[in-house]
């Protein structure tokens, strides 16, 4: 099942103006446009693909749809979907038989972060969806989501969700080693590590990061992490190395950052241990390949392996 749930904007919201449902041998067994209940303030065509011309002669109401979906689908059919919410919440159903793709699948973000339906289309189907200049279509994505619950129970339960063991998640962890933590980050970033022992404390800027930090060293937490992006944009903004050295931006930036860490070792207590990471290298060169896919995955982690390195400075305050 898939619904335009985030359709026509009217004085109520927005509200379900099409939906599509197809059986599990990927058939659309139904799909129709629906007239909203409130008089469209914008109809938001170029996500939703829907226009005046296309809905004036429909006549179907989300009421006329409810009561076509209990005609057609058993008592204990189960609803297959991604973000099912969204779907249930603009039909105005409550259904508790289903299976959703956005939690069977990981996004690989971290337990806080729900996988996009495209993103798992191009990841385990190779697949290319919502990529039409018309707009929306749900029935596409509920063949996507009918293939992607297809394909798991092939594979199995494990399949799509991130191996034990392999989760790099530094706060996930510290929380299995019982240890209190604190991340310092950007908003989004901090997020992800806000679970268990970990406190995550969003940061807009370095100078509120590096401050958070140093009021926060005084408490009784064991691990403190603070992401510096002084040098980022620098670095995105050069296509050589040679760009980057001679980049006028580039003293004072290591110059915050130099400061930065002297503040903060300053302030560490007696027998702690600090590191600093430079974070991730460059890679100038443009990959170019006209290859198979399976070369294409090797040259990728090639690339992938040489960006990972970077350089980590110890030093124990005495």
């Amino acid at each position: 099942v898939s619904t335009q749930s985030t359709g026509c904007k009217t004085a109520e919201g927005s509200e379900v103006t099409q939906i599509a449902v197809v059986d599990s041998n990927l058939n659309c067994i139904y799909k129709t446009y629906i007239k909203p209940d409130n008089p469209i303030i914008d109809y938001v065509t170029a996500f939703s693909g829907i226009t005046a011309e296309i809905l004036a002669p429909i006549t179907t109401t989300l009421g006329d749809v409810v009561k076509h979906l209990n005609n057609i689908l058993p008592p204990h059919a189960m609803f297959v979907g991604h973000s099912l919410e969204n779907d249930l919440r603009a039909l105005k159903l409550y259904h508790d038989k289903v299976i959703d793709t956005a939690t069977i699948y990981s996004s690989g973000k971290g337990t806080n972060f729900k996988p996009s339906l495209r993103f798992l289309a191009m990841r385990y189907l190779k697949a290319k969806i919502q990529d039409s200049s018309n707009g929306h279509d749900p029935s596409e994505d509920a063949m996507t989501c009918m293939r992607l619950v297809k394909l798991k129970v092939k594979k199995g339960p494990k399949f799509g969700m991130s191996a034990p063991g392999t989760d790099t998640s530094l706060s996930v962890y510290l929380t299995k080693q019982s240890k209190s933590c604190v991340f310092i980050d950007k908003p989004i970033v901090a997020q992800q590590h806000c679970r268990g022992l970990a406190q995550a404390l969003p940061a807009t800027t370095d100078q509120i990061g590096l401050d958070t930090l140093l009021r926060r060293l005084s408490s009784k937490s064991e691990f403190y992490w603070l992401h510096l992006y002084r040098l980022e944009p620098i670095y995105r903004s050069c296509t050589t190395i040679h760009d980057m050295i001679n980049n006028p931006q580039l003293l004072p930036a290591l110059k915050f950052i130099d400061d930065s860490i002297k503040s903060i070792y300053s302030q560490l207590p007696a027998d702690t241990l600090l590191m600093v990471f430079s974070g991730c290298s460059g890679y100038w060169k443009k990959p170019e390949f006209n290859g198979s896919d399976e070369a294409m995955k090797k040259l990728m982690a090639n690339i992938v392996s040489q960006v990972r390195r970077g350089l980590l400075f110890l030093k124990v305050k005495n």
